[in-house]
């Protein structure tokens, strides 16, 4: 589908200083939510379930029902979902918010409180055979920055509301209100208020949740239409970044060699390292680029670890430049071979010292992607006998015991393939106490719970809990914002770089926006969070960990449905609020 001016309606808000930076501040959607049949005159609004908002769910909403109660800890962030609907049309639809005051009189501000509008966006998915696999559907997704909104006759729109509670706001229960003007003066007001329990939530730098969340930086080059690795680019990843780090990310995604995982991208991968041979055979390797990646990825916050992509390529290509010709070269390089050792065995040494002299060395991991117990175990015996102070990572689609007996210092499981056994889970504490890290992960696999665009809240929701029930240190998603060709527009993938579904690649959108998949991973690791201090205070009830044994992925769970998750996702909520009150 064509992108159709007649369809420019979202007032995109300001962003400072980035006009310069050929910022993409788009302004349109594939079209605006529509209801069909018949509309109450007069312009409507109540609060809305955490669920995905479309016309049935618009037309399920009671418009006497506008207010809504969080429950927080001091210093967590919580969010609303509101819906507006109109039958004649609503044009400056903007939210306006005040001061959360407690009886006493303390406050939680106005600047504490923001809103997004949610914007549609098309989502479908064709696999490689050119077989639909989902049908093109307009979901709502994007938290957009606008400041206003026209809203066509017979139209709909949802805005999320957010407070983000100060780290010193006293326990107490806050109310306010939020407001939809309409040009005209038209009015709707919703009561809102947050009760603050007396326990505080530490700094998103500070949380034990293991956050992986890999970071293309080539995409939003390509997006903005940037040089890569200028100013303007880093400019634009900035922001970004610092996004990242808000949610409490661990890791610098760096690469070693071009298209570490083939071509399966809208985006290909590029070394942060080159590589060059030189006419007696021998190697030389230039940092620069790696050193001012890392460099910069650690000043906006991320780390402490670097994933660096990889000794074992899919397709196990391996690309340098000719010396002596500046032709680029792809040498197919199989672990285990002469070959293979040859060229990473010294790589990996020289690597090694480089790390060490920046100051790195123990933080810096060689990352391997879905290879098999053979590939793991010869690149594991060279980087041993070549570079013995580089750690492995390594995220792992099959049963773990395909692995033992190899050191990983940070291990993923694949979700579908976690074979979380009472011995699984002994070795995890086992891995823990040697200080190693062990997650679990979704990409294109499960079906269900993922972060798609077209995935229910609930299962975002579902996935910090996981990680809490069943041991995990915290879990790792690709990517954070591995676009596609206009994200904004289509979350849709060409088959032709990759069947995977809408949103599978990304959860930030370009400006950046966030999604409503990330808010709700974000209140899944901030759950991981409160649970965790509740077991080390000894303040964990029974009906807490009863709720999260049911928090297991089963056949149930791989076929559950959207009330599944939400049933148990909320049970584990209130049981952590029940427990928050002791």
């Amino acid at each position: 589908m064509k992108k159709s001016l007649a369809f420019v309606f979202v007032a995109s808000a300001a962003f400072a200083g980035v006009n310069d930076l050929n910022w993409s501040v788009d302004t349109y959607e594939p079209r605006p939510p529509i209801i069909t049949g018949s509309v109450a005159s007069g312009f409507h609004g109540a609060v809305a379930p955490m669920s995905r908002m479309n016309m049935r769910a618009v037309n399920a909403l009671n418009d006497a029902n506008r207010s809504w109660k969080g429950i927080a800890w001091r210093n967590e962030r919580v969010n609303a979902q509101f819906a507006l609907w109109t039958r004649e049309g609503a044009e400056q639809v903007r939210i306006q918010t005040a001061d959360l005051v407690s009886p006493e009189g303390d406050r939680i501000p106005a600047a504490a409180c923001r809103t997004r509008f949610v914007r549609y966006v098309l989502s479908s998915q064709v696999n490689k055979q050119g077989t639909v696999v989902h049908p093109e559907t307009l979901i709502g997704d994007c938290l957009d920055t606008a400041d206003s909104v026209d809203m066509p006759p017979n139209s709909y729109r949802p805005f999320w509301f957010t407070v983000d509670v100060p780290a010193e706001a006293k326990p107490g229960t806050y109310a306010g209100t939020v407001t939809a003007v309409a040009q005209g003066g038209r009015k709707i007001e919703f009561a809102v208020s947050v009760e603050v329990q007396d326990r505080t939530l530490p700094a998103p730098k500070d949380w034990k949740f293991f956050l992986d969340l890999w970071q293309h930086p080539l995409a939003v080059a390509r997006y903005h239409g940037v040089k890569p690795w200028s100013k303007d680019h880093y400019a634009l990843l900035k922001p970004l970044l610092e996004e990242l780090a808000s949610i409490g990310q661990k890791t610098i995604t760096a690469t070693l060699t071009d298209l570490p995982w083939n071509h399966q991208n809208f985006d290909p991968y590029y070394t942060m390292v080159k590589h060059v041979k030189g006419t007696d055979g021998k190697f030389s390797h230039d940092y620069s680029l790696f050193d001012e990646w890392v460099s910069f990825a650690q000043s906006c916050g991320l780390g402490p670890q670097i994933h660096c992509y990889t000794m074992v390529t899919w397709g196990n290509l391996v690309h340098y430049i000719d010396g002596a010709t500046g032709d680029k070269v792809a040498e197919k390089l199989i672990p285990g071979t002469p070959e293979h050792e040859a060229f990473w065995g010294p790589f990996l040494a020289d690597f090694e010292k480089h790390v060490a002299a920046k100051g790195w060395l123990g933080r810096v991991y060689i990352a391997i992607d879905e290879r098999s117990r053979e590939e793991l175990m010869a690149s594991a015996a060279v980087l041993k006998r070549y570079a013995p102070g580089l750690k492995i990572q390594m995220a792992g689609n099959r049963p773990p015991s395909t692995f033992e007996g190899i050191e990983i210092h940070n291990y993923s499981q694949g979700m579908r393939a976690n074979y979380v056994t009472k011995e699984f889970k002994d070795e995890v504490k086992v891995r823990r106490a040697k200080g190693f890290t062990t997650t679990t992960y979704i990409c294109c696999n499960p079906p269900r719970p993922n972060t798609f665009t077209f995935s229910p809240y609930a299962e975002q929701h579902w996935l910090g809990l996981y990680a809490a029930a069943q041991g995990f240190d915290g879990m790792l998603r690709w990517a954070a914002f591995n676009w596609p060709r206009d994200p904004l527009f289509d979350t849709s993938f060409n088959p032709h770089h990759g069947s995977w579904a809408p949103g599978d690649t990304f959860l930030v959108y370009p400006g950046p926006r966030l999604s409503v998949r990330w808010e709700n991973l974000r209140d899944s690791i901030e759950n991981f969070e409160k649970i965790r201090i509740l077991r080390e205070t000894g303040a964990a009830t029974p009906q807490l960990e009863a709720a999260l044994a049911k928090i297991d992925y089963t056949k149930e769970a791989a076929n559950g449905s959207e009330a599944y998750f939400a049933a148990r996702v909320q049970a584990v909520t209130d049981a952590i609020a029940a427990a928050s009150q002791k």
